[in-house]
């Protein structure tokens, strides 16, 4: 993670810290899917997810200075065995570090999230992998009313991509989690310092391999 983004990162954090004590909340949806930390404002068809990203939302650990934030928004299910997962994000992002992604997780300290993260004024195809502590790392990508990404398992493997527009899938991250046959997947918004914005999720497929 550059110094930059650890900059930012801290910047970030520290109009959260309001949030950060929130428990996380549980609620049971449709479908096979639920709600951790549920947004106040969310619908869902037909693989789609629209939802209003709350202020002081975010997942993240102790690194760059930073506390423990646990109240982000996570729409999951649960998945056994290797998949392969994609879906096309889409946000009026405003703030810095207002951000869209797929999530796998299995405890507060163990989980990664892959997407989309407006930092400096420009998006960003940005991942997290969280052992406790939370990493980053993030690339600069064009605007694009939407941005397709892709995370695959394989054994304890995590392959991350995305895609701008109608381009082909450009592979951003490698990564590796501790994890059981069966885990909590799905999709996530969050707006740490901002907020909150509309964020807009589609195309949700999840594939077994």
């Amino acid at each position: 993670m550059s110094s930059d983004r650890a900059f930012d990162r801290r910047s970030v954090l520290a109009g959260a810290t309001a949030a950060m004590l929130a428990t996380p909340a549980l609620a049971r949806a449709a479908d096979g899917w639920s709600w951790l930390n549920a947004p106040g404002t969310w619908a869902w068809k037909d693989g789609t997810l629209a939802c209003e990203a709350g202020p002081g939302t975010d997942f993240w650990r102790r690194t760059a200075g930073g506390p423990l934030i646990d109240n982000g928004h996570f729409w999951f299910r649960r998945q056994t065995g290797d998949f392969e997962m994609t879906a096309a994000l889409a946000g009026d992002y405003a703030a810095d570090a207002d951000q869209t992604g797929l999530m796998l997780r299995l405890a507060p300290d163990l989980w990664m999230k892959t997407g989309v993260e407006r930092l400096g004024g420009h998006l960003h195809s940005a991942t997290v992998f969280t052992r406790d502590w939370s990493d980053g790392s993030s690339l600069e990508i064009p605007d694009a009313p939407a941005v397709r990404v892709k995370l695959r398992r394989s054994g304890q493997t995590l392959f991350c991509a995305h895609a701008v527009g109608e381009g082909a899938f450009v592979d951003t991250r490698l990564g590796h989690l501790p994890m059981p046959q069966t885990v909590d997947l799905g999709v996530m918004a969050a707006s740490p310092a901002g907020k909150g914005f509309a964020a807009r999720i589609s195309n949700i497929t999840i594939k077994s391999l």
